[in-house]
C-alpha cells in the first residue's frame, strides 16, 4: 500500500535487537503511535539492560577486553613500584641461608639491625633473647655495616674497659677504624666509631653465628 501524499513518516524500532523496523507515517505530520513506540522502547531498555550486552557482543568483548589490560597494567605498575623501594646493595644475595628471617649473613655471621631503641645495656639483653650479642666486628666485616647503617646509628659490643676498648668476647679493639670519644660504650656512626655515655638510648646491632646448612 503507498504512502499518502504529504504524509510524515518515522522509522521505530523495537527494544528487543533482533525485531524488524516499522514505519508510522500520518497524513497530520503527528506519529502517535511511533512516539508511543519510542517511549515503550525507553522503559523496555531501562527494565531490560541486558539486552543491550545481548544485542552489541563485539563491543561488550572489546570493553571487557580493555578492562582486562587496565588491570594488567595496574598490576604492573604496583609491583614495579614495589620493587623500586627494596634496598638493592651489593649484599643482597647475602640475605641467606642459615640466618632467621630478617637477618643479613655475611661470611658466616648473621647480624640484626633493632628499630627498636635502648641503653647499651638493654641492647645486649635484647641480643641475648635473640640467641646473640651487640655485634662483635672484624674489619672485613665492618665496611658490610657501614652501608647497611643508612644514616641510623647503631650500639655496637665494643665497650671501653680502663683504657683500653674491648668487644663483648673479651678480645682487644684492634682495627685501623678510629673510635671518637673517649666515652666507655661504642656505637657504628658514618665512616667511624664513636663513644658516649652507655645510658643514652639508640638502636643497636646484634650478631651469631651463622647456623649450619
Amino acid at each position: 500500500m503507498g504512502r499518502e501524499q504529504g504524509a510524515v513518516c518515522f522509522r521505530g524500532r523495537d527494544a528487543a535487537c533482533d525485531l524488524e523496523e516499522s514505519e508510522f507515517c500520518s497524513t497530520h505530520g503527528v506519529v502517535k503511535e511511533a512516539l508511543e513506540n519510542r517511549a515503550a522502547t525507553g522503559n523496555a531498555l531501562r527494565r531490560f539492560p541486558g539486552k543491550w550486552f545481548r544485542c552489541h557482543p563485539v563491543l561488550v568483548a572489546l570493553l571487557i577486553l580493555l578492562l582486562l589490560v587496565l588491570v594488567l597494567a595496574l598490576g604492573v605498575a604496583l609491583a614495579v613500584q614495589s620493587a623500586a623501594q627494596l634496598p638493592l646493595t651489593p649484599v643482597t644475595p647475602l640475605l641467606v641461608l642459615g640466618c632467621p628471617l630478617g637477618w643479613v649473613g655475611y661470611n658466616g655471621v648473621c647480624y640484626y639491625l633493632s628499630r627498636d631503641y635502648g641503653t647499651w645495656e638493654q641492647g645486649q639483653e635484647r641480643c641475648s633473647e635473640l640467641g646473640a650479642s651487640l655485634a662483635i666486628l672484624k674489619d672485613e666485616e665492618m665496611d658490610l655495616l657501614f652501608r647497611l647503617r643508612g644514616n641510623v646509628d647503631y650500639w655496637l659490643g665494643l665497650r671501653r674497659r680502663g683504657e683500653r676498648l674491648h668487644w663483648g668476647d673479651g678480645s682487644s679493639y684492634s682495627s685501623s677504624v678510629p673510635v671518637l670519644g673517649n666515652s666507655e660504650c661504642v656505637y657504628l656512626a658514618d665512616d667511624k666509631f664513636r663513644s658516649m655515655s652507655c645510658s643514652n638510648e639508640r638502636p643497636y646491632v646484634c650478631s651469631k653465628a651463622q647456623a649450619p646448612l
